[in-house]
């Protein structure tokens, strides 16, 4: 049974309100916000705008003419459209009435009717902090994303970013590789991989972390679409932390909604004399907070942070809220009023697909974040990703021959090699071509 047949009549209701509201036209998500908050759901909303077009007006919720939109259907082949696309993709969705929706993001002024997902939602219940910047970043700045984003997921904290080139791309690595894990926005539709090469990372996030959009499904990028897409980014994050931004980066767009949705915005200050960091001493000039490490932005937002911790085990448990046991999907709460181990910089390897050539050369691997034989046989892994690397050898193979040699998925062998390259057991070679690290 696919996802959409097995939905409730009422889930299905909701869902075909909240696409009317969605595409009347002149009625936004801040006006749609107060409809929702007026009556609790869309399809009690939806109700009364369709008994009387000055329902709405006459509690002062939209002008007279939106109402009179929705009351003549003017939405109704756009939403029909998007229907369709639902059921063709088969996707998951949270609505605003669902328990699951996010209630940081009920609180900003624009909130998504919907949102499309792909992945583990429990990461929507617990404390999450954004990290993006330049995708034609510098060396540097892919060390300095991957190490506030590994410190932080350490600690429990989702990392969130858009799963752009450069920054994003090192912040949701490292992000996985700690039990806050990582979310990622889109600015297409749920089913669309962009940009192409991080079409591995898209496999890894679905599988371990949470892919988010509320755009339809099968909608392709487009330029209006990314700062859209920013409210979200800052809107689910206590705090936006900028790696490295020129002074017309769109991460200043994100540290700007980030400051109207009453966030904390943190700028890495770089290099004096650095172009690619003129944006983040913009924002320090501006009050954005400098920082030097993970533990600098913990200690800012550790109220904050534990507060949201401590509501999602009791959302998860359904009780009280209790300390967070250690494990994988457990939130750390202890660590975010304490004292963090802070890790070298250093340990995440370069994955840069030649379908997205950067403009500097990538840093070396750290050797000695290169586990050696004794460590390796001592790593935890998974059944599958054990498959993966015995069928690896010191010579280079295709993904190709590898996905024929495993008979598994190319998009979800993509995401497993990404883990042994986290683990320094695979090495990623341009053409696609993969073997084991040397150690």
């Amino acid at each position: 049974m696919s996802v959409f047949d097995s939905l409730s009549d009422s889930v299905k209701n909701e869902l075909w309100a909240t696409l009317a509201l969605r595409h009347t036209p002149g009625l936004g998500p801040r006006r749609t916000k107060r409809l929702l908050e007026s009556y609790k759901s869309a399809f009690a909303a939806a109700q009364a705008g369709l008994g009387s077009p000055s329902a709405w007006p006459g509690r002062g919720l939209t002008p007279a003419s939106v109402a009179e939109r929705f009351f003549s259907e003017k939405w109704r082949l756009e939403a029909q459209k998007e229907w369709k696309a639902i059921r063709a993709s088969d996707c998951s969705f949270l609505l605003w009435s669902d328990p699951a929706y996010p209630d940081i993001l009920r609180d900003i002024p624009d909130p998504p009717l919907l949102l499309y997902y792909k992945g583990d939602t429990s990461l929507l219940r617990g404390p999450a902090v954004a990290v993006v910047g330049a995708r034609d970043c510098t060396r540097e700045g892919i060390a300095v994303a991957a190490f506030f984003a590994r410190d932080l997921a350490k600690a429990g904290v989702a990392v969130i970013s858009g799963m752009a080139r450069g920054i994003d791309r090192a912040a949701h690595l490292a992000g996985l590789e700690g039990p806050g894990r990582s979310i990622a926005l889109l600015g297409t539709g749920i089913d669309v991989m962009y940009p192409a090469c991080n079409a591995d990372l898209y496999g890894l996030l679905a599988q371990e972390g949470l892919l988010l959009s509320e755009f339809a499904p099968g909608t392709e990028p487009s330029a209006r679409h990314f700062p859209v897409r920013n409210r979200l980014v800052s809107g689910l994050s206590r705090g936006v932390l900028v790696v490295e931004a020129t002074g017309r980066s769109g991460s200043l767009i994100t540290a700007r909604l980030a400051l109207e949705q009453n966030r904390d915005v943190f700028a890495v200050p770089g290099h004096t004399m650095a172009a690619v960091s003129e944006g983040c001493r913009f924002l320090i000039r501006q009050g954005a907070k400098a920082v030097f490490s993970a533990e600098d932005l913990l200690l800012e937002l550790a109220p904050l942070l534990r507060l949201d911790a401590e509501k999602g085990l009791s959302r998860q448990n359904g009780a009280k809220p209790a300390p967070a046991r250690k494990r994988k999907d457990a939130l750390h709460v202890e660590l975010l009023t304490g004292a963090l181990d802070v890790l070298p910089v250093g340990g995440l390897p370069w994955i840069a697909p030649e379908s997205c050539p950067e403009k500097h050369a990538p840093p070396a691997v750290n050797q000695a974040a290169v586990p050696d034989k004794e460590t390796r046989a001592r790593l935890p892994l998974g059944p599958e990703e054990g498959r993966v690397l015995a069928a690896l050898s010191r010579e280079k193979l295709h993904i190709d021959d590898l996905s024929r040699n495993l008979a598994m998925d190319v998009a979800r062998l993509s995401a497993l090699l990404v883990r042994l390259e986290l683990h320094g057991l695979a090495r990623r070679f341009p053409g696609m071509l993969y073997a084991l690290a040397e150690g």
